[in-house]
């Protein structure tokens, strides 16, 4: 044993060593972090373990290489610091280990992320944030949803369509003919910005160099979110501080029939708050769009304006079964008029934004449980801004993924979606229905009668039958059924013949069930409504014909 005198002396000669030894060298870490504030890691990052050799225990230099390295992507050495700070025993670090489970979530470590998020949760669930709850749920389901994933093969739309600047929020036309992306314009002479920029197919089915899209349409300000009514007359898009917005972003509406050259502030829809991101449905009796006005279940809802002659009826929040506590965005009502898809924070999911889909039986009925479109159409990052084809399996959507090949940043990319996640596809009657206007004829081109009789041929049922069918799914719809011939024979005859001919379609759909208050009559024209010449039998077989009218 050290005699007592000698005791005292190592007692004396060790205190200031320990002193120093516990330190917080606070004037060296405010350098660090001025240092990693202004971009240069690595010498906070040495600053940093300086300071941990002299003190480990001193919490600050970890947390700031956590951070250090959590935005370098590894995550596993970020994670490492937080562990030398936080206990997974302690109940005063349970927002410790949830920083740890968000920082795995976040990453797409979900295996990870549910044991860490769980800890918290069994040590106080009162401190977590509101959302990590829904976190946990969406390990769960990613780590299922990575066992089974679902047909996907994206392919690049290509560089007609996609440059090196960002594409987004695409538009597709009934017909599939026309396309219209979103761009954020970057040049070195002027701030970013948004404008709209338009491709169409060539004879051969491929898309042609896009273009811009025009004024006043197009403007030096911020515009996104295009969408074509069916018949495409109208569209509506979103545009941002306008002169004559009445808030941050308002929709607006522009009319084929004055060449696109005109927009009108949607004054029934805007408010001021945020509006944005408009479709039609595809008989043109409601807009969906996004907003964060209130009376909704969160932040952004999906919203319905049901719109008659372009005059507000009254605007409805899609309802809980679709819209979340948090953010729902992006709708797209499918041709079939009953096919939902749309991107939400909300629902159950891999993170951030996924793209869902949601049914309903008819026109009348209420939305059913939506569906997560499955992994790999959904990831870990931002999925959204989906639209499908009228033959409910061609989709389109943005991606900024780097595995599936972008050109730049975020691209358009088209796939086939899966069995299960398809739209009813619409059949030529029904777009052609929906792709013509009130008032304008649509001509039953496989619907014949007898020669000289007001008899339907056996080869008629088909045609009717599908019109039977949309009319029960579509009871807002109003038909006036129409008889027409050629101009052979006596055209007094004719026009009784056209009529028959008429009043028989119309009792076979009042047979078949289609109520009586959405047909409103019938009327035979003879021969006076010629759509040919009646000069060759072709001109004369197109003549001898049975039509209907949409009436508003």
């Amino acid at each position: 044993e050290y005699p007592l005198m000698m005791r005292l002396i190592l007692i004396f000669f060790l205190f200031p060593v320990v002193l120093l030894a516990q330190k917080k060298d606070y004037r060296s870490y405010d350098k660090a972090v001025e240092y990693y504030k202004e971009g240069n890691v690595e010498k906070a990052k040495k600053i940093c373990l300086k300071l941990i050799n002299n003190n480990e225990k001193w919490d600050n230099p970890h947390l700031l290489m956590a951070s250090i390295y959590s935005n370098l992507g590894d995550i596993e050495k970020a994670v490492m610091y937080l562990k030398n700070v936080y206990d997974e025993d302690d109940v005063s670090d349970v927002k410790g280990m949830e920083q740890i489970g968000l920082l795995y979530y976040n990453s797409a470590y979900y295996k990870e992320a549910l044991y860490y998020l769980q800890i918290a949760h069994k040590l106080d669930s009162n401190q977590l944030k509101t959302k990590t709850s829904l976190f946990i749920k969406n390990c769960l389901f990613a780590l299922q949803a990575l066992q089974d994933p679902v047909p996907f093969f994206p392919k690049n739309l290509g560089p007609q369509i996609n440059t090196e600047m960002a594409e987004y929020l695409p538009a597709i036309t009934t017909d599939g003919e026309t396309i219209v992306v979103t761009r954020r314009v970057e040049s070195e002479e002027e701030f970013p910005q948004e404008d709209f920029y338009v491709s169409v197919k060539d004879k051969s089915g491929r898309w042609q160099e896009s273009g811009p899209f025009k004024k006043p349409i197009n403007s030096k300000r911020n515009e996104g979110a295009l969408s074509f009514s069916s018949d495409q007359r109208l569209l509506v898009f979103t545009a941002c501080n306008r002169i004559d917005g009445k808030g941050s972003c308002d929709l607006y509406f522009s009319f084929s029939s004055n060449d696109w050259n005109t927009i009108q502030n949607a004054e029934f829809i805007n408010t001021k708050y945020w509006e944005s991101q408009g479709c039609f449905s595809p008989d043109k009796r409601h807009l969906y769009f996004v907003s964060n006005r209130p009376g909704g279940y969160g932040g952004k809802d999906i919203w319905r304006a049901e719109i008659n002659n372009k005059n507000l009826v009254k605007i409805e929040n899609l309802g809980p079964k679709i819209n979340t506590k948090y953010d729902e965005m992006s709708p797209f009502i499918h041709s079939d008029n009953n096919t939902l898809y749309f991107a939400s924070t909300g629902h159950v999911g891999m993170g951030d934004f996924d793209l869902y889909m949601s049914r309903r039986v008819d026109v009348n009925s209420e939305w059913k449980d939506v569906k997560n479109l499955g992994y790999p159409i959904n990831t870990y990052r931002t999925e959204n801004s989906l639209v499908v084809g009228a033959d409910g399996r061609t989709a389109y959507y943005a991606s900024d993924n780097p595995e599936l090949g972008s050109l730049g940043k975020e691209d358009i990319f088209t796939f086939q979606l899966p069995d299960d996640l398809r739209a009813q596809e619409v059949v030529n009657l029904e777009l052609d229905i929906i792709t013509q206007g009130i008032n304008e004829e649509v001509v039953l081109k496989n619907v014949h009668f007898e020669n000289n009789s007001y008899l339907l041929e056996d080869g008629s049922f088909l045609e009717l039958d599908l019109l039977v069918a949309y009319l029960i799914k579509n009871p807002g719809i109003h038909i006036a059924i129409e008889g027409h011939t050629d101009n052979i024979g006596d055209s007094r005859r004719n026009l009784i013949l056209s009529e028959n001919r008429a009043k028989s379609v119309y009792n076979y759909l009042i047979n078949k069930g289609v109520d009586a208050n959405q047909l409103t009559g019938y009327k035979g024209f003879g021969e006076s409504r010629p759509i040919s010449n009646n000069d060759s039998e072709s001109g004369r077989a197109n003549n001898r014909r049975t039509s209907f009218v949409i009436i508003q």
